[in-house]
């Protein structure tokens, strides 16, 4: 696949290479619901079709990640053991920090509320085919996090969700949430947001961690 030669030549991480803030990008597993996601993504004649999901590590070993029932953390050698990730990282270690916190205090927000949940199944299909739009001005972005800390229901598909993370970080580092993503978290789908990073100068590619790889090697 274009995607995987592209990156091929970038280091294999293992877990303990990672870092909290890290961006995670899944590529296709062969799962019923990874090939729904790239068969749509393709559809939509979007780029970078391959990467299905996205998350954000929190520390080294589990990433903060928005799925069908809301917010979750997962340990990326258990639960999330079978799947491949392109990583890209913050280049910048505040903004990487403040987005690891962010994504935590999130999980722990659903944790208490359950107000982040996405079981619209039309809904996912809708934001994997929209384009970008801008982003919301950092008052509505502060806005839009205090009404889901008290407890407002608002649904994050996993990319939408990564790049709100990183906006609020940034507004809160006193950037405008365009410089961080030049685009509305509603509107961004996992191919998307690959696509964006490739040209974003705030990250940079960091490796790959081949999906069961972690685990053989740290077991060696």
């Amino acid at each position: 696949m274009a995607l995987h030669r592209r990156f091929w030549p970038l280091e294999q991480l293992l877990t303990r290479d990672l870092r909290p803030g890290d961006l995670m990008l899944q590529v296709n597993s062969g799962t019923v619901a990874s090939r729904l996601i790239e068969w749509a993504q393709r559809l939509a004649h979007q780029l970078d079709s391959q990467v299905v999901h996205g998350a954000v590590m929190f520390d080294n070993n589990f990433m903060v990640e928005a799925l069908g029932h809301g917010i979750q953390a997962s340990d990326l050698r258990v639960q999330n053991a079978a799947y491949g990730y392109l990583v890209y990282r913050p280049r910048r270690e505040d903004l990487a920090k403040r987005a690891a916190k962010c994504a935590k205090a999130m999980f722990e927000i659903n944790q208490s509320h359950k107000n982040l949940s996405y079981p619209l199944p039309h809904k996912m299909a809708g934001s994997l085919s929209a384009n970008s739009g801008a982003a919301p001005g950092a008052d509505e972005m502060v806005k839009l996090f205090n009404r889901i800390r008290e407890g407002a229901k608002q649904p994050f598909f996993c990319s939408q969700f990564v790049v709100f993370v990183y906006q609020f970080a940034g507004q809160q580092m006193g950037y405008n949430p365009n410089a961080i993503f030049a685009a509305s978290a509603a509107r961004v789908s996992p191919s998307t947001l690959a696509s964006l990073l490739q040209t974003n100068s705030y990250f940079e590619e960091a490796g790959y961690v081949m999906a069961g790889e972690r685990l053989k090697k740290l077991n060696a």
